[in-house]
């Protein structure tokens, strides 16, 4: 076992999924403007406390202290990620209007749009939501089984890959109509 190791709860050790590099985040927050103008990026809070937390990463002392980084890291994380798809799923123009609050939703709702315009943010998403679920339940002890690296891989995946569509830049997807079950199990009748 890694000598930073400690046990958590008997026999369950953190394992080596709290020691790794991160990649750096060079993507800005702010940009200038028109003029004497800013531009902020979207979700500036959100990505200000997850890249203040991502940069102390290394700096972590103990197993502890690098997991309490990782959970502040997922939360503003998956914050920010959540006001983005909101944001792009409030300039989607709907023509014809969709009546349906669960056919707009399926039709291009935030986990849509998420899947169809950002996979590879879905698929890291998912590691974010393993550690905070995992965290959050008290039963729970342990972190071996968790993905740590890649809540960071998707922090530096939101902030750096994707820094223009956290600016507005986002690529024209086209979202065909999707019957959501209710209306579907109607139209079955």
């Amino acid at each position: 076992m890694h000598p930073s190791c400690q046990t958590l709860g008997g026999n369950v050790s953190t394992g080596e999924n709290v020691d790794f590099l991160l990649k750096p985040i060079n993507a800005v927050g702010i940009r200038l403007g028109e003029r004497a103008g800013i531009r902020l990026s979207k979700a500036i809070i959100q990505r200000t406390a997850a890249l203040r937390a991502y940069n102390s990463y290394g700096d972590g002392g103990d197993w502890m202290d690098k997991l309490s980084t990782a959970y502040v890291v997922a939360l503003a994380t998956r914050s920010a990620d959540t006001l983005l798809m909101r944001d792009i799923q409030n300039h989607i123009s709907e023509n014809p209007p969709i009546a349906c609050r669960g056919c707009r939703e399926a039709t291009f709702g935030v986990n849509v749009i998420r899947e169809r315009i950002f996979p590879r943010l879905k698929e890291l998403r998912e590691h974010t939501n393993d550690l905070l679920h995992h965290l959050d339940s008290p039963e729970n002890v342990g972190v071996d089984s968790l993905n740590i690296q890649g809540v960071f891989e998707y922090c530096y995946h939101l902030f750096e890959k994707n820094a223009e569509a956290l600016f507005g830049t986002i690529p024209e997807t086209v979202f065909e109509f999707t019957v959501c079950k209710q209306c579907r199990k109607e139209q079955s009748k």
